[in-house]
């Protein structure tokens, strides 16, 4: 392996590719290193006085009701089991090389931090409902950005985990007074209901620390989790891949050789798009390079799903910083419910 350290987490957000729940706890693989316990308190502790069921039913709802949180660029917004910062924002015309904004409006590049401070897995696939106001009380959705940054990347949060990127709205080029809202799923947040960012007031930035309070596995070493064993072989960093892949100005392709296995009797699918992601230590994560995967020698095949007993192997390109460091393999959930579904060891 290069000279940087690439790790493999366990559970659903930080693991080996998973494939099904039909695993039991005995299917656990040893921790080589703790990634540490730290969590917030993300219990959900309740009274079992006596009380009639219409005092039971007005309790519920007063719990299901979270409060509005008012913030500015670089505020903290703390919920019990989530907490949430806008670190930056930028307006732009133009989105990485090919996305261009239409005339009369211009981009408004968002750069959020979100970190998991419960000890739970939680899902971030539906929580996460913003849009961009004005002071005309104008709404807009977000855009999908296909360049400019990383992406904000959704799905299961592990214990500690923080996730980093970039929300994109399209604007009117004279739009003022914008703030980001949020709608939040409260039962998953933890008290707070919406939250309103005012995109035009900063104060100091409030850092989110990545501390991972799962198990975290070398390379070399074999994850299980319903019957489907991954391991990363080795990774290797190269600063160009044949002549027609070439990373952008301080990044570079690191290149993971990966090993599956399936034993849960049936075919399970591979989609490295979909269910594969790695992500380094401040939270940004990295989805494959396919232009940088068609230039390797034994890239690995998705064409077939991998049936019954089967072992495969292959690489996998991804761009990412010179710099950074360490990298997490990291599974998204699959749409399809079959190879990649997320479940709890």
């Amino acid at each position: 392996m290069d000279r940087r350290t690439v790790l493999l987490g366990s559970g659903v957000a930080f693991s080996a590719v998973l494939a099904g729940c039909a695993g039991s706890e005995d299917d656990e693989p040893a921790a080589v290193d703790d990634g540490g316990d730290e969590s917030g308190n993300g219990s959900d502790g309740g009274n079992d006085d006596s009380a009639d069921e219409t005092d039971a039913d007005e309790t519920d709802d007063a719990d299901a009701d979270g409060e509005d949180v008012d913030a500015v660029i670089g505020e903290l917004v703390e919920g019990d089991q989530m907490h949430l910062v806008v670190e930056g924002v930028e307006r732009t015309t133009v989105l990485g090389e090919f996305q261009d904004a239409d005339a009369g409006s211009e981009f408004v590049v968002v750069d959020l931090a979100m970190k998991n401070v419960s000890d739970e897995f939680l899902s971030v696939s539906n929580l996460l409902q913003t849009s961009v106001r004005d002071d005309e009380d104008y709404s807009y959705d977000q855009t999908i950005a296909t360049g400019g940054g990383n992406t904000f990347n959704d799905g299961q949060f592990a214990p500690g985990e923080v996730e980093r990127g970039i929300l994109a709205f399209e604007v009117p080029d004279n739009a003022g007074g914008l703030e980001l809202w949020f709608n939040f799923d409260v039962s998953l947040f933890g008290g707070v209901d919406r939250a309103h960012i005012d995109l035009e007031s900063e104060a100091d930035v409030y850092i989110l620390e990545q501390d991972l309070g799962v198990d975290v596995y070398d390379v070399g070493e074999t994850v299980e989790y319903g019957d489907v064993q991954v391991a990363v072989r080795d990774v290797e960093y190269e600063s160009e891949l044949g002549m027609f892949a070439q990373p952008d100005d301080g990044h570079e392709y690191a290149i993971l050789d990966l090993e599956i296995t399936n034993e849960s009797g049936e075919e399970q699918r591979i989609s490295t798009m979909l269910q594969m992601l790695i992500k380094d230590g401040e939270g940004y994560s990295y989805q494959e390079d396919f232009g940088a995967s068609s230039e390797l020698s034994r890239p690995l095949d998705e064409t077939e799903p991998l049936v019954d007993g089967e072992t495969r192997a292959g690489e996998v390109a991804y761009e990412v910083p010179a710099d950074a460091s360490p990298f997490y393999r990291r599974n998204r959930p699959s749409a399809s419910g079959s190879y990649g579904r997320p479940c709890l060891p």
